[in-house]
Formats: structure tokens, sequence, C-alpha cells
């Protein structure tokens, strides 16, 4: 398939607010839309949540929607507000749930006196099963947010929708008597039933193979859904629901179809139905959503009446299968970027059945899709999908113990790796050895030095795959090696692994400064795949060391990028930056410079050349006025370009040398180096001029966890040298190099990303022509898309 710190007072956002270009606080572009970022999305979430606060009724409830459905805007506004992160304990919250619950009583009071055959008496109200499935949902998120006291009423709700479907779908109306309907409620019904799964609650099997046989008969020869059998057409908010309940049915009775790796046309045969439903969304979903189909003519969405209640559908699926983009777009940008231009002025949004519900389906699309991506499963030539459920197994136990929802997804190699960066991992698992091009390798390997880490699994016990890829790991990283770890390494310590930890056996590609790939022949894949957190926890709990061994406990937000793209503005200033090579590591992170020098480009207005790396004994004739010297191990320079250093320092040139990762060898050699030539580093204090930088002072200094528990508090650590009267040489024995990445790293001894970033800026603005006058076009902040959160214990 091709799916592949400055505070502003209140006048001073009302007068951004005014500003062209500015809209309720989120800037526009040249076309006048609101970009898509996580900033912005985030604000759009706190502005509909504040929208349905004010629309709460005095009973705790948000209304009726028509006589009919008493509860369904109370289970769609409770659902959205509990997971933007609202408490159950919170009081409006409380008496939300005290509401659903007095409903729940008098439903079931209701249903207890009915005759036990026969029809509905006339004039009876059963629940609804939009309600039900919507209900279902709302005690989930509650449950998962300490409010055990909620799982007897989902309980109840849950067997109340298994006990109302005859033929796996639901009608209407949900009243524990065997029925069948249309599509669209049947896939609130399953919806909520599934809510039941994921709680814990033991549920029939043969409740998923009504559902699963429903959803498979009724599936139309283009591979997309109807409303019902009397249609021919397949409207795209009905095919989200066919895709995303047969979903549902895989995970709960397809997890042992593939314990093997040659599953082959067995296993094709067994996700066809889905698989069709997916190729349709490739066909179509750019014509399903305004501004995308058919560039530049008008255009009527295709097959959804409401845009709300269809992008609901769309995240469900894009959550299920895992894949990141439909067709060529991306579903979660495309989507988020349309209800960021379409959100009103008072923070809602404004649907076919008003604005609650509207405004309800719009946020869960924006929380639930924003939730964090750990690992990208790498689609590629192989047999890359053996195990087809391996990640959404894995990500729904690494929610449980994180305490927060993460989740998975599917990339390809047809995309540019930049976009690959909304998790920190690539994951790569197979039995026969993988087929890469060139162009695939270099873009596996622009990902790992833009930040990224591989982790790959060997399954089956695949010989092909086990020698294909450490083959290619030779080819990626020619200077390091994949070695074994041994048995009280980090990886296994990070968190405390369950028995059988010594049956991974992870090896590590490590540039000094963090591991840059993980592999294992563990047959990890399996244990996933066939959901044995109990029995094989260990498998569970060796992914999330992987994890917090390359991120430090970091989460990371859907749709953020370490990685910027390439300015298309004129500069105002040009600084040469002279890289130094000598004799080692010299070189652990090699696109460090290329992501500062984008950055100093997009925000401040500078070129920074990027030279090298080169021998110092080239400085002269290379113009620079600045020269960064990095590395891990041993730092010793030849007489010659001892030399050579002196010399551009003397001539006036600025000299900055860090430690790579905080590396202690090269932290010795490097202070042994500096005393011969120019004599002892001191620390700076907090008003040296590289801190004060008029509009760009550097107040707060933030260092990663490593540091933190090493040096204590916020100070400035970093070290300087005079030379012929003025600050001519910067060390560092923190890292900043890796800082200028921008990854979160649990290894890493130095400065958080901006504080690093800042500190370059204004070493490099220094030594500008300028000399840091005149040196900002925006407020000094950190450049990069900060990480949504911390993980849990």
């Amino acid at each position: 398939m091709r799916h592949r710190r400055m505070g502003f007072c209140l006048s001073c956002l009302l007068a951004m607010a005014a500003m062209p270009g500015i809209a309720n606080g989120q800037a526009k572009n040249d076309e006048g839309r609101v970009e898509f970022s996580d900033a912005n999305v985030e604000q759009a979430i706190q502005r509909g949540a504040e929208y349905l606060w004010s629309k709460q009724q005095g009973d705790g409830s948000w209304g009726p929607y028509k006589d009919k459905y008493p509860g369904g805007y109370t289970a769609l506004a409770t659902y959205a507000l509990l997971e933007s992160g609202v408490k159950p304990t919170d009081p409006r919250m409380a008496k939300a749930l005290k509401w659903m619950l007095q409903l729940q009583k008098s439903e079931q009071q209701r249903l207890s006196g009915l005759p036990e055959k026969g029809g509905l008496p006339k004039n009876f109200q059963p629940p609804k099963t939009y309600t039900l499935g919507l209900r279902c949902q709302a005690w989930l998120s509650a449950v998962h947010k300490g409010g055990s006291e909620y799982l007897p009423a989902l309980r109840t709700d849950v067997d109340l929708l298994v006990h109302s479907t005859k033929n796996g779908s639901y009608s209407y109306n949900s009243s524990g008597r065997p029925s069948g309907g249309d599509n669209s409620n049947s896939q609130y019904g399953v919806l909520g039933v599934w809510a039941g799964a994921l709680a814990g609650l033991e549920l029939p099997q043969e409740y998923w193979i009504k559902v699963m046989t429903h959803w498979l008969r009724s599936q139309n020869a283009d591979g997309g859904w109807s409303y019902n059998r009397m249609q021919a057409e397949s409207p795209s908010a009905m095919t989200t629901a066919g895709i995303a309940s047969l979903f549902l049915c895989y995970d709960n009775l397809l997890a042992e179809a593939f314990v093997r790796c040659n599953t082959g046309e067995r296993g094709r045969l067994i996700f066809a139905a889905a698989q069709r439903g997916l190729d349709w969304f490739d066909r179509n979903f750019s014509e399903t959503i305004p501004g995308l189909g058919r560039r530049g003519k008008p255009q009527v969405p295709l097959g959804h009446s409401d845009m709300y209640y269809y992008l609901y559908g769309v995240e469900r699926i894009g959550l299920a299968s895992g894949y990141k983009y439909f067709g060529t777009e991306d579903w979660y940008k495309v989507g988020a970027t349309w209800l960021l231009n379409d959100q009103q002025a008072d923070g809602s949004w404004k649907g076919k059945w008003g604005q609650i519900p509207a405004t309800t389906y719009a946020m869960v699309f924006l929380i639930r899709g924003r939730r964090p991506v750990l690992f990208n499963k790498l689609q590629f030539e192989g047999d890359w999908n053996n195990r087809p459920r391996d990640m959404a197994s894995l990500a729904r136990w690494m929610s449980r113990a994180f305490e927060t929802d993460v989740y998975w997804q599917i990339i390809n190699l047809k995309v540019p790796p930049r976009e690959w960066h909304d998790a920190p991992i690539v994951y790569i698992s197979g039995s026969q050895a993988p087929k890469f091009s060139d162009d695939d390798l270099d873009k596996l390997r622009r990902f790992v030095w833009q930040g990224g880490t591989i982790f790959s699994v060997t399954e089956c016990n695949g010989g092909g795959f086990e020698t294909g890829m450490r083959e290619t790991y030779r080819k990626l990283f020619p200077d390091y090696d994949l070695a074994k770890c041994g048995p009280d390494h980090e990886m296994y310590t990070v968190r405390r692994i369950s028995g059988q930890a010594g049956r991974i056996g992870f090896h590590l590609i490590s540039n000094g400064v963090r591991p840059i790939a993980v592999h294992t022949t563990a047959d990890l894949p399996l244990s996933w795949q066939l959901q044995r957190s109990t029995t094989d926890k260990w498998a569970f709990e060796a992914a999330a060391n992987v994890f917090l061994y390359v991120t430090d406990r970091t989460f990371r937000a859907r749709g953020t990028t370490l990685w910027p793209e390439e300015p298309g503005t004129v500069p105002k200033r040009t600084v040469k930056l002279a890289r130094l090579a000598f004799e080692g590591n010299d070189n652990p992170e090699p696109l460090a410079y290329e992501r500062f020098a984008n950055l100093m480009h997009r925000d401040y207005g500078t070129e920074v050349n990027v030279l090298g790396p080169m021998p110092p004994a080239k400085l002269a004739e290379s113009g620079a006025k600045i020269a960064a010297m990095t590395g891990t191990g041993k730092l010793a320079l030849s007489d010659d370009d001892q030399q050579a250093l002196a010399r551009f320092v003397e001539d006036g040139g600025t000299l900055v040398i860090d430690a790579a990762g905080g590396d202690r060898e090269f932290d010795r050699s490097a202070e042994t180096l500096l005393r011969d030539l120019f004599g002892r580093p001191a620390r700076l204090d907090g008003d040296a001029r590289v801190f004060r930088l008029p509009g760009l002072e550097i107040e707060d200094f933030r260092y990663r966890r490593l540091t933190r528990e090493r040096i204590g508090g916020n100070r400035p650590n970093l070290r300087g040298i005079q030379v012929g009267g003025r600050m001519a040489v910067y060390y560092s024995r923190e890292d900043i190099t890796a800082g200028l990445v921008g990854y979160p790293s649990y290894r890493c001894d130095g400065y958080d990303p901006g504080t690093a970033f800042a500190l370059m800026r204004n070493l490099v603005l220094l030594a500008s022509p300028s000399g840091g006058a005149a040196s900002t076009t925006r407020p000094a902040e950190a450049p990069e898309e900060q990480p949504a959160k911390k993980a849990g214990p």
C-alpha cells in the first residue's frame, strides 16, 4: 500500500490578537490560514474545553439531543473533557458523571420492568446505542484516570450492548433484546463493547465472531461500506466504521493466527477485508477533506454529511491500523489543519447536529490523534509485517505501564525522514533479509543523524534477517560496531525486567553519546502479537526499556518533529563557522550544525555557513571567525595543529569546545590541551556578555537529567579563557553538540536542547561582524518543539 519564557501581559495578548495574521493568538500563514503546530492544536483543545464547560447545565448534564437522546450530549462532552486531561474528581466532572450514573440507574429500572418476551411497550424509550457506545468511552476514560468506582457502570453498559445484537449489528435502540440494524449504529455498539475489553472485562468470543461476520458480509465490492445493504455506494463515514470495527475484531480473535513468519497467503486472506477498506481510503481520502481533493476546483466532500462525525472515524482507523498516511496524506495533520481553521471565535465548532457534538468530536480527534507515538514500524521490501498487531498490543500495555495513552504507527520509505520524527524510534522486524536500496539506506542513516534510533528484532530465528540487518548496520555506520550488552548494562536496569531478561540479548551501536541502534534476536514480537503481557511480561518490559533508555522517559506529541525545514528567506547576516577535525571520534553527531544553521536562519535571520570538519591547520584559509570542536575519547592534536589553533585565536578567532555527551576522557584531555595553549579555563558568572546579549539574555540554564543529578541547580557552567584582553576561548564539560540535534537522552551529560541552542546562538552572534548587536528577529526561546510530557513509572 501507499500508506506511507517570556510572559506577556493581558494587554499584549489582546494587541497580538488584533494584529494582521493573528487569530485567537494563533499565527496565520501568508494565505491567511492557521498552520498546523502542536502549540496551535493544544490551544484549540483548551478553547474547545472552555466552550464545553460554559454550556454545562446546573444538573451536571449538557442537555438532551431531541427527546429520545437524553444522555448523548452529556456522554460526548464528558468523554471529550476527560480525554483533555480533566480528572474524574474535578467537581464539575464529578457532577457530570453523577448525572450519567443517575440516568443509567433509571434506564436499568425501566428495563427491569419489561416482560421477558414480546415487543417493547408503546411509548417505551430504551437506551440508545449511540449514547451507550459513547458513554462507555467516558466510563473507560474515567477508570483510566483513577475513577475505579465507575467500572461497574461500564460493565453494566457493556453487558447491555452485548445482549442487544442478534447478528453483530445494532439498531438505534439497545434494550438487551437481540436485534440487528445499520452500520452507523453498529460501529458505536461495538465501540462500547471494546471499551469493556480495554478495561479488562471478560467478553464472550462468540460476540466478536458475530460482529466480524456482520462487517465481512456487509462490505461492498469496492472495499467500502454502506449505511445498510440497500445502498450500493460506499460513503467515507461508513467505510471508517467498517475498517475500525474489523480491527477491533482482529485484536480479540486473531492474535494467534500470526505465530509463524510464513503465514503468507493465509495472513493476507485474514486481513483482506481490512486491506481492501484501507485501499479504498488510499484512493479516496483526499476527496473527503475540503481543500485537498481536485486541487483548485470547488469540492463537495465525498461520502459524509458532517466533517466532525467523520473525522472521529478517521482518527479511530488511523490509530487502529497504525498507518500514518492515507494515500499521500498524513491523516492527522490534514484533519487537524482543517479543524484549526474551522474553529469558531467562542472555541466551538459547528456541525450538523449542533455545536456540542461537533466540538466534542473535533476535540477527541485533536486529543487522541495528538497522543505520543513511541515506535514507528517501518514498511519495507521484505516480510516487515509478520506480526501485524504486535505494536498495537505493545502500545496498549505501555499505555497501562506509563499511565498515559501512547500509540504506534506505520511509516514508509517514500517520504523524507524528517517526517518520521514524531516517534523517536524506527522499529524494523522480519525473518528474511530486508532489501534496502541505497536511497533507503540514506534515509535511515539521515533519520538517525537527525536524532532518531533504530530498533531491530529478528523474528522466528530468521537467519536471513539477522545477517541482513548486521550488513545493513555495517553500511549505515561503518565507524561503529554492534556490541553485545553485558548483563549489568543499563538497557536491562533502566526499568526492572521480570524474570527472563537474559533471553533478550540486547546489542547496541553507540556513537559515543547515545544508542543509534538497538538489536535483539529474541522474538519479542511473538509475545506482543499473542498479547502475553502476563506470562511473557519480560518481552513487553524489554521494549519499554528500549524506549526509556533512548528517550529518558520523554514523550513527544504526534506531528512534532525535531527537524526544521530548510528556510526560504533571505538572511540579514552571514557567519562562517568551522568544525574542527582530529584523529578520533571527532564527528559523533554529523548533522548537529545543519539543524543549528537552519534554526538560526529561520528564527534569527543569520546564515551560519558551516565549514568542515577540517584540521586546525586549514583554519587560516577558511575565513571562519568561530571554530567548534567536539568529540568523545582522547583529544590529541599534532604540534602543527596546536600551533594553528593558537594562531587562529591570537588573530581574533573564537574557539568553542565541548565534550560530546559529556564524555569524561575527552573532557580531561581537552582541559589539558587548553591549559597548555591558553591557560586554565574559568567558570563564567551569570553576568558574562555571552549570557547577556540584548534581547537574547539567558536567564535559566537547563540541563539533562544526568547533569542535574551531578551538579544540581540551574547556574551556568560554561568556562572561558581570555586571550589578548578578550574572551576568546569557551569550553564546556557539559555537552552542547548533542543538544543542537534536539533529542532527549538518558545517558547524555549536558545542557538540554533549548539551552544548548541558546548558548551556541549567542556565541556565534558574538563572533559575527555585528558582535551580537541587533541580532534577533524573535524573542529568545527554545526553538524546537517541546516534548509532550514525561513518562510515568
